[in-house]
């Protein structure tokens, strides 16, 4: 009996696997294709790696002690559970996550993503608690020549920089005078509740004082939470008027840049694109920039920031430099894709032609028995 050929089974036994074939080879072609931003993210993480060494050689020098099993990756900036600088608790994957140099790539991404601009000034809020999120902000700076306005909170919750002899402001000084970064906190506050030291033992506070003093630091001296978020206005302000302003970055949990423990809950982290800030239930510095249209970008709940990027959480080795979607991305080749679906309609038409000229061809020689 006459069969078409695209009616043969081995003819389309051999079309499917011809097929799979193609869409196999073509899924394995893959193009790295880098950022834009590439060559500065990457300067940004180089200068980050080579904070995180000398700040781990300096720590060492200080007779203090690095431990391998809540600091498996050994970067010398894990702080201790417990320390009388200590204002909260803290999450110690988060800790661990940000001490990589790649984070400064990230920052850079958010901070072109805010449209930020070479030569921008950008207020920014730190704290002690998240050290490695502090220098890679700083180190994008760097690269991205931007002016920031600086102020840091002292306090540090569990596993940050809450050693009394080496804390935030020490390590911040320390990148300053190796040249690492050429920007450090003008204006410090005592951290912890309320923005004042809150829930800090006197001594926990006169520690804080000595290490303000001992970096030369200007202390923001406040009587309430709502004073202390206006002396920071007040900051800023001075400088320009906050809608000139480029971004807002805070780091951390601090009390007079969130307002309340509940904004830390309802800013999303990273760039914030899509909440009402005139709606917001706290008035803290973040919210008062977000407010006149400032681009704010929020460092804190890592996890959720290191998801939204698909890079890895509390990664134990730290990942090589250039590794993140913001670095490079891989994507199908659109020539290998395009050849592919061209040979594969080429092959479909092809044994179309010529099942329908076989067929032509068949019913020009049948001759029927009878016509009866």
């Amino acid at each position: 009996m006459f069969r078409p050929a695209i009616q043969r089974t081995e003819v389309l036994v051999g079309m499917a696997i011809f097929s799979l074939i193609v869409l196999y080879t073509v899924s394995n072609i893959r193009i790295q294709e880098k950022s834009v931003s590439y060559d500065v993210k990457i300067k940004a993480a180089n200068r980050m790696e080579k904070a995180l060494i000398a700040l781990k050689y300096e720590r060492m020098a200080k007779a203090i002690f690095i431990d391998d099993v809540n600091d498996p990756n050994e970067t010398g900036l894990i702080g201790q559970q417990n320390s009388y600088i200590t204002t909260d608790e803290g999450d110690l994957d988060a800790k661990i996550s940000v001490l990589d140099p790649n984070v400064a790539g990230m920052l850079v991404d958010m901070l072109l993503e805010a449209n930020v601009k070479k030569g921008d000034t950008v207020a920014v809020s730190m704290t002690g608690s998240m050290p490695g999120a502090n220098i890679a902000l700083l180190c994008a700076i760097e690269e991205m020549e931007l002016f920031p306005l600086l102020i840091s909170s002292v306090g540090a919750s569990k596993w940050g920089a809450n050693y009394e002899n080496f804390t935030w402001l020490d390590m911040e000084s320390f990148l300053y005078q190796e040249g690492i970064i050429s920007h450090v906190s003008e204006l410090v506050s005592i951290g912890g509740g309320s923005d004042i030291g809150r829930r800090l033992s006197p001594f926990g506070r006169q520690q804080i004082v000595e290490a303000t003093e001992r970096n030369q630091r200007a202390l923001i001296k406040s009587r309430s939470l709502g004073e202390a978020i206006e002396n920071r206005m007040d900051y800023y302000k001075s400088a320009q008027s906050i809608p000139r302003y480029g971004a807002y970055i805070n780091v951390g949990g601090g009390a007079a840049s969130l307002g309340n423990a509940a904004a830390s809950h309802l800013i999303p982290p990273g760039l914030t694109t899509r909440v009402n800030f005139d709606k917001f239930p706290s008035n803290g510095t973040m919210v008062q920039f977000g407010k006149q249209g400032v681009p704010v970008i929020h460092i804190l709940n890592i996890k959720t920031l290191f998801q939204a990027y698909q890079y890895p959480f509390a990664a134990v080795p730290t990942p090589p430099i250039g590794e993140g979607v913001f670095f490079s991305s891989r994507h199908y080749s659109l020539l290998a894709t395009s050849i592919a679906l061209v040979t594969l309609l080429g092959m479909i038409i092809a044994i179309g032609v010529r099942s329908k000229r076989k067929i032509k061809h068949h019913l020009q020689q049948y001759e029927p028995e009878n016509y009866a």
